[in-house]
């Protein structure tokens, strides 16, 4: 492998979260002064500012939120506080299989919540007095909802053909975008397959996994897919963490995944790209500290690299530690802009080149720096701008037919009545 990977500009406008950290500490100190239904207020404004009111009735004890391909209905009645998300309905067939993998669910996946079956469907539930919705406790309970039910509906419904009880409202990609994330895929892998093929012939197995691991998150960077795909590339991406299998198996089962993408037809790649409203993002937030935190080593044994001429080492290793960052984390602007800035200036480089431009990149960060680079990429593209429409065209979401379409669901849960 003489050059590094194609860098392709991420096709969302920001990677920064939404997060309103001031208003998470205003959500403590209301619990703490004893004001429940205010620290429940101020914690849904951490998380976006508008959900309350885009989404909350009049009095505030009533919101019906979207999450992906399930709604999330948080409902204060009295003195408490009941939290229900319709999930999928049992098909006719596989019934059995698909209960066992949720019942699993409940004693794997979910600590607070937990999913029942209510006649022929299946919902998260929660229901606790309005005075121990602890900020905290409240913010890992509508995460944990809001992942488990966004990731194996697509799952549940692909494997056992489950059906959906809320069809999510979404914007596909246009045609122009599709033509553009699927040569980019292409590209990526064709790239990642010729750089494979070398490392294997040198036995060089940790260079091998290196190369497949950064190319499956730079997909997931660029393209943003939704439904299986999405589900299928992050699970091809923490198997390449398994320390129970030989490197060499580990590898070529990293193989496999990026060649199943790089066999996508173009019009099944189109079905998981699109924009979808969610509630609590699945990443973290970033921030300088933890960022400086887990690149400390890399950069360490990177800075020896570098004094030693090692360019293929300084690249793989940067290249990599910066899609993980991307993968974990919802990137601040100010770290995207250097990061981007870094890997836009050494895309497809012979290593030589591109190992100073990375280097000084992560050097930067480690020492605080974070003056984006003069020619600055995430100002020069259409892609960009296409998204923040895309983006603009799903806040006009009709929030009383959405609370119809939650009245609706509960009545087939509950049988027409509240509990």
């Amino acid at each position: 492998m003489n050059k590094t990977l194609t860098f392709n500009l991420s096709t969302i406008a920001s990677t920064a979260s939404k997060f309103n950290d001031e208003a998470f500490d205003k959500s403590v100190q209301a619990f703490e002064d004893k004001q429940p239904k205010k620290s429940l207020e101020t914690l849904l404004d951490y998380l976006n500012g508008e959900f309350r009111l885009k989404y909350g009735n009049a009095d505030g004890t009533e919101l019906t939120i979207p999450h992906g391909s399930i709604i999330v209905n948080l409902r204060i009645e009295g003195d408490t506080l009941s939290i229900t998300a319709p999930f999928l309905s049992l098909p006719e067939k596989n019934r059995v299989p698909l209960l066992r993998q949720v019942a699993g669910l409940n004693f794997t996946a979910l600590d607070l919540a937990a999913i029942v079956l209510r006649g022929n469907h299946l919902a998260f539930e929660f229901r606790c007095p309005l005075a121990l919705v602890e900020p905290h406790k409240m913010y890992y309970l509508l995460r944990e909802i809001c992942s488990t039910g966004d990731k194996y509906d697509d799952e549940f419904v692909t494997k056992f053909g489950a059906q959906r009880v809320y069809e999510p409202r979404v914007t596909p990609y246009d045609a122009r975008l599709v033509d553009a994330i699927y040569d980019v895929i292409q590209l990526s892998c064709r790239e990642a397959l010729d750089a494979l093929k070398g490392f294997e012939n040198a036995r060089q197995y940790g260079y091998a996994w290196n190369v497949l691991n950064t190319t499956l998150m730079k997909i997931l960077y660029y393209a943003h897919p939704q439904g299986q795909l999405l589900n299928d590339l992050n699970k091809a991406v923490w198997n390449m963490d398994r320390e129970d299998i030989p490197l060499p198996e580990i590898v070529a089962q990293g193989q496999q995944a990026v060649e199943r993408v790089q066999k996508l037809s173009k019009e099944a790649l189109a079905e998981d790209l699109y924009f979808v409203e969610t509630f609590v993002p699945d990443k973290r937030r970033s921030n300088l500290k933890n960022i400086q935190d887990n690149f400390e080593s890399s950069f360490e044994n990177v800075s020896k690299a570098f004094e030693n001429d090692d360019w293929l080492y300084c690249c793989m290793v940067i290249i990599y530690q910066f899609y993980k960052l991307y993968f974990y984390n919802n990137v601040q602007d100010d770290v995207n802009a250097v990061i981007v800035g870094a890997l836009n200036q050494s895309s497809a480089k012979p290593m030589e080149e591109a190992a100073p431009i990375l280097y000084k990149a992560m050097k930067n960060i480690m020492n605080g720096d974070l003056t984006p680079p003069a020619e600055n990429p995430l100002e020069n593209t259409d892609m960009s701008d296409y998204m923040k429409m895309v983006h603009q065209s799903m806040q006009n979401v009709n929030v009383s037919e959405l609370a119809k379409q939650m009245k609706n669901l509960m009545s087939s849960f509950f049988g027409g009545g509240k509990k």
